[in-house]
């Protein structure tokens, strides 16, 4: 094949090459992708991370309700329990019940204080963006 019927041509025989507006309308579009790209992977990390959140918080809500009433049930058992070894004395065996609620009550807020202020984690998007800063840092040089 002839060269000169390749591609468009100068009249000096070379082919076109990209000028520096094309290229740089070309970068500016594959950035604007990429950080579109990013966004959405965001939203989907995020998003994933939050639904699972709000499934454990819906399964702890149906454990404590049904928690609830077995409770309520025990502390009426050690009640009357605690009565009945106390000679007749409620009100002493309400006292001690209520000391038992407040120790474990105290313990389930340390517990969810715990587990309250863990982060919701977006590790793959800040390793999708670290990867991506030093992709756009490499753009500008040349390697020689």
């Amino acid at each position: 094949m002839d060269p000169m019927t390749e591609g468009p041509h100068h009249g000096n025989g070379h082919r076109d090459e990209k000028s520096a507006g094309q290229l740089l309308k070309e970068v500016t579009e594959d950035l604007s992708t990429l950080v579109r790209k990013e966004v959405e992977l965001a939203k989907q990390e995020l998003g994933h991370s939050v639904g699972e959140k709000v499934k454990g918080l819906a399964a702890f809500a149906i454990l404590a309700t049904l928690g609830l009433f077995a409770l309520v049930f025990m502390l009426f058992s050690i009640r009357d329990g605690l009565a009945t070894a106390m000679n007749g004395w409620v009100w002493l065996a309400d006292i001690v019940t209520a000391v038992i609620l407040l120790v474990i009550g105290f313990g389930a807020f340390l517990f969810a204080k715990k587990k309250m202020a863990t982060p919701i984690s977006a590790e793959k998007t800040k390793e999708s963006l670290k990867a991506d800063v030093e992709l756009a840092k490499s753009v500008g040089r040349r390697n020689p």
